[in-house]
């Protein structure tokens, strides 16, 4: 992962932020590390495993290449050759990052830019991380968009 490419600035900020539950861990961690190099990185990661298995184990294989890692303590997808982030776990959500009319195409067919959490906080993705980012919602086209934005940002 790239922690100098300014496409990822906003999501290591959300990151890191203080009033992150796992704030202190976080600074311990490095920035990036392989997905197999936290043990048990299904349950021990802040996420809902069900959250990392979408990431990981239904959206990962459809991408060209090995996605899988794990940012600030973090499950995530992240292009193997831009270090650009592509797709976060958060918590009880996932997010993606699908540029252009990919995300247009993920809203129109029910992926939302805003979650409400338990404790009746609300995110708004966009606000957060940028205009390219949704949450993710099972939607069996995921896999095509996500592709498209890794090939995407292959090139830049």
């Amino acid at each position: 992962m790239d922690v100098e490419r300014q496409e990822n600035t906003n999501i290591l900020d959300y990151l890191l932020r203080e009033d992150s539950f796992m704030y202190r861990q976080k600074l311990d961690a490095p920035f990036f590390a392989l997905w197999n190099c936290v043990p048990d990185p299904y349950m021990r990661c802040g996420c809902h495993p069900e959250i990392v298995e979408r990431l990981w184990d239904q959206i990962g294989p459809a991408l060209p290449k090995d996605c899988r890692g794990i940012v600030c303590l973090t499950p995530a997808l992240v292009h193997p050759q831009t270090g650009i982030i592509l797709a976060l776990a958060m918590g009880t959500e996932y997010v993606l990052r699908l540029p252009g009319t990919l995300g247009a195409d993920a809203i129109s067919k029910g992926a939302r830019t805003v979650a409400k959490w338990s404790t009746g906080a609300t995110t708004d993705i966009r606000r957060t991380f940028g205009d390219d980012w949704v949450f993710g919602a099972w939607l069996k086209d995921e896999l095509t968009w996500c592709n498209r934005a890794y090939e995407m940002f292959t090139s830049t």
